[in-house]
């Protein structure tokens, strides 16, 4: 299966994390230890962008020790995704399962046409 794209990882780092608070350095961290290879700029502008300011908001929502927490819209980014992911996973059964049944129509038509 194809690996998911960073921001995801990113972004599921964040939601698992967001009790306790986290920096961008352990975003960094934990993408690049998660095998991706992705530059520090682009990190340091996604937590930028997706973090100390999202969408919406004038600034990010910060905890008494410094770190930060993720916006909600972070959650439905990640099971957008998921639902996405199982849903091209099931249409893929369903393409073989019904060429498995023209087969089968098939063979039947032909065996009792004989």
């Amino acid at each position: 299966m194809k690996k998911e794209p960073w921001q995801i990882t990113a972004a599921r780092f964040c939601v698992d994390n967001a009790e306790s608070g986290f920096t961008s350095t352990d975003v960094k961290l934990y993408i690049k230890k998660k095998g991706h290879t992705v530059s520090d700029r682009h990190l340091e502008f996604f937590f930028q962008e997706e973090i100390q300011a999202p969408p919406g908001r004038a600034h990010g929502r910060g905890t008494d020790n410094g770190k930060y927490v993720p916006p909600l819209e972070m959650v439905s980014t990640i099971t957008d995704f998921d639902e996405l992911r199982e849903a091209r996973k099931n249409s893929r059964q369903a393409f073989w399962l019904g060429f498995i049944a023209i087969i089968i129509s098939l063979i039947t038509l032909i065996v009792t046409s004989i």
